[in-house]
C-alpha cells in the first residue's frame, strides 16, 4: 500500500512538475512574442536611420571621389601643357638618336652584306674545287676499271 502510495506521490509530483514546465513554456512563449511585437517597429526605424545614414555617407564619398578626379585631371592636364613645350626638343632628340643608330645599322649590314658575298665566293670556289677533284677521281677509276677488263678480254682470248 505504501509502495502505491509513494508511485502515486511520483507521479503526482511528475505532472506537476511537466504542467510547471508548460506553464513555464507558455509564458516564455507569449514573453517573446510580445517582445518580438515590441522589437520590429525598433528594429524597422533602425534600419531605415542606418539606410538613410549609409546614403549620406555614400553621397559623401562619391563627392570626394569626384573632386579628387577632377584634382588629378586638372593636374595631368597641367603636366601635359608643362611636357608639351618639351615637344620639339623630344622630336629633334629623337631624330638625331635615329639618325645615327641608322647609321650604324646600315654600317653593320655592309659589312655583313661584303663579309656573306665573300664567304659564298669562298664556298662556291670550294665546292668547284671538290666537284673538279670527284670528277677527275671518277674519270681515272672508269678508265683504270675499263683497262682492267680489257685485260681480262685479252686472257679470255
Amino acid at each position: 500500500f505504501i509502495m502505491a502510495k509513494q508511485v502515486e506521490q511520483l507521479e503526482k509530483e511528475k505532472k506537476e512538475l511537466q504542467e510547471r514546465l508548460k506553464n513555464q513554456e507558455k509564458k516564455i512563449d507569449y514573453f517573446e512574442r510580445a517582445k518580438r511585437l515590441e522589437e520590429i517597429p525598433l528594429i524597422k526605424t533602425a534600419y531605415e536611420e542606418q539606410r538613410v545614414h549609409d546614403m549620406e555617407l555614400w553621397e559623401q564619398q562619391e563627392e570626394e571621389r569626384i573632386t579628387t578626379l577632377q584634382l588629378e585631371r586638372e593636374k595631368a592636364l597641367e603636366h601635359k601643357n608643362r611636357l608639351s613645350r618639351m615637344l620639339e626638343d623630344r622630336d629633334l632628340f629623337e631624330a638625331r638618336l635615329k639618325a645615327s643608330r641608322r647609321t650604324v645599322y646600315e654600317d653593320k649590314l655592309k659589312q655583313f652584306q661584303e663579309r656573306l658575298a665573300e664567304e659564298r665566293c669562298n664556298r662556291l670556289e670550294e665546292r668547284k674545287k671538290q666537284r673538279k677533284e670527284e670528277r677527275r677521281i671518277t674519270y681515272y677509276r672508269e678508265k683504270e676499271e675499263e683497262e682492267q677488263r680489257l685485260r681480262e678480254e685479252q686472257l679470255l682470248k
